[in-house]
């Protein structure tokens, strides 16, 4: 009885081991056309898309724009409160003028001083005729010394005096010059800090997003609306440092977008940013449809697969069957093979394995 219950054991045991094993998934190696692809998922951003920032700050007085309109280079979008700067530019356009009107105005201080300095040089030539009139009395003793000092020291006094408005004329209209161009340079930075105050469209585009509505205070710098392209898009994606170096210009990209989830389209890498971004340790890549869908929004996502190599009819197994030391399980035991291109779902076999071998999932 012992004995029989021993071989009935060992039989229950064969035969819990033979279940087991039938229970095991099971594939076979097969021939498909084999991509190699770097993944990563997508968003779509218009083409030449443009952030319009304030340069200055101040609340927004009037709006112009709202999302979804079209706009041209040099419209207007905002306008923010600027009654300061209006001031401003004023008492520069007053201080220039006052300026200009001491330099070049009909009673400007320069007609003035040229005018005293032909009244001086008059009174320098009389003297000077006095002068010499009465030398040439005192060298025929016709003259006192006393007649002879006094005009010999008016006409140097005089003469003098024409030398000294000279100079004085020169200073002035150095001085005046100066301050006229010093006055005009306030003034256009005052009408440029007033420009600031009016923002523009520097392109033309669509109105992506605006930020900001009227009434709210806007900081130096802030984001106030997106503008780009209304009909081309591009394709925006992150590849992480140890695949950046298997993707190049020109490669190119099978996409599928969540809002047409039955289509792949085929775009072609047309950027790829010279530095890593060290918080998220990836590059930043972009590609561009070969023929984009009739109708994108900016946003959309999706997933990328930057086609690194392409191989028809090539021999291949589920990527989980690949076990450790590159060994899969056959009916014959564990055997080693040699594996070529890979991707998400399969990799390549180039030998140990016959097309149609029944291999066993790892346990």
């Amino acid at each position: 009885m012992m004995r029989a219950f021993f071989l009935f054991s060992i039989l229950t045991g064969i035969i819990a081991i033979s279940s087991c094993s039938d229970d095991r998934e099971t594939t076979t190696a097969s021939r498909i056309d084999m991509i190699e692809a770097v993944y990563s998922s997508v968003e779509l951003e218009p083409l030449d898309l443009y952030k319009v920032n304030a340069s200055i700050s101040g609340y927004m007085d009037d709006q112009k724009v709202k999302e979804g309109d079209m706009v041209k280079a040099g419209d207007l979008l905002f306008v923010l409160t600027n009654e300061p700067a209006k001031l401003n530019e004023e008492n520069a356009a007053l201080t220039y003028e006052l300026v200009r009107e001491t330099l070049e105005g009909q009673s400007n201080v320069m007609e003035e001083m040229r005018l005293e300095l032909k009244i001086a040089r008059l009174k320098a030539q009389n003297d000077s005729m006095n002068f010499f009139r009465i030398k040439a009395l005192r060298e025929k003793n016709a003259a006192s010394q006393f007649e002879y000092d006094n005009s010999a020291l008016a006409y140097e006094l005089s003469s003098n005096n024409v030398k000294t408005l000279k100079k004085r004329i020169y200073r002035k209209e150095i001085e005046l010059k100066n301050q006229m161009g010093q006055s005009r340079n306030a003034l256009n930075a005052s009408k440029l800090r007033t420009n600031d105050y009016f923002i523009r469209s520097n392109r033309n585009g669509k109105i992506y997003q605006v930020n900001k509505e009227k009434g709210e205070y806007v900081n130096m710098q802030e984001l106030l609306a997106l503008i780009g392209d209304q009909n081309e898009f591009k394709l925006k994606m992150l590849i992480d440092e140890v695949d950046i170096s298997k993707v190049s210009i020109g490669q190119k990209v099978l996409v599928t977008l969540e809002a047409y989830k039955d289509k792949v389209f085929e775009a072609t890498i047309s950027e790829i940013a010279p530095k890593m971004d060290e918080r998220t340790q990836t590059f930043a890549v972009e590609a561009r449809f070969k023929k984009q869908p009739v109708k994108l929004y900016m946003g959309l996502t999706g997933e990328g697969n930057i086609v690194i190599n392409e191989k028809g009819s090539a021999l291949v197994i589920p990527r989980e069957y690949l076990q450790p030391g590159n060994k899969v399980e056959t009916d014959k035991g564990m055997v080693t093979v040699k594996t070529g291109l890979s991707n998400w779902s399969y990799i390549e076999i180039l030998s140990g394995l016959s097309e149609n071998q029944v291999i066993y999932k790892p346990k």
